[in-house]
């Protein structure tokens, strides 16, 4: 049932995700055309672009967390037990887990703080935008907690079919 939820708000991540990519080359292309050609470009549309940006980095980086596609340094990897490297993954789980606590807490603060911050052309709080980052975080440590979920199960239903 967990996985399953999970499954769908990644699924709905991902299709934001592609909304918001589409949103940043269509509106990229309206300032570029404005500014060239119109010699004026909409007040919002650069704002927006930057608003959409913070917003994918901070979903797609989750999904990739979630995929395991983020960039890792393996050279000592191949000299390493398997036992080794579990507990190592572990280990660098925990340290995942706890840096983004902490991001997430002061991404929390700084989203309040700029609760009264509008943007010029959008008209809409600046709060919105900073509060990718404790969604991201907070996705952040969603991905990991789930990862060790996923394998208690898998365990547990090993052990049943025994």
């Amino acid at each position: 049932m967990v996985e399953k939820a999970l499954d769908r708000m990644f699924h709905v991540i991902n299709i934001i995700n592609r909304l918001l990519l589409v949103t940043i080359f269509v509106i990229m292309w309206i300032v570029i055309f404005g500014r060239y050609f119109l010699s004026k470009t909409p007040v919002w549309g650069e704002e927006l672009v930057l608003f959409s940006m913070l917003w994918v980095g901070m979903l797609s980086a989750a999904e990739a967390l979630r995929n395991d596609l983020h960039i890792k340094i393996t050279v000592m990897d191949r000299h390493l037990s398997d036992k080794v490297k579990n507990i190592l993954e572990i280990i660098y789980d925990i340290i995942i887990i706890v840096i983004c606590s902490a991001l997430l807490y002061h991404g929390v603060q700084l989203t309040i703080q700029n609760v009264d911050i509008s943007y010029m052309g959008l008209k809409i709080s600046e709060a919105f935008a900073y509060a990718a980052m404790p969604v991201g975080y907070a996705l952040f440590i969603i991905v990991k907690v789930e990862k060790y979920y996923r394998k208690f199960r898998k365990t547990e239903i090993a052990r049943e079919a025994e």
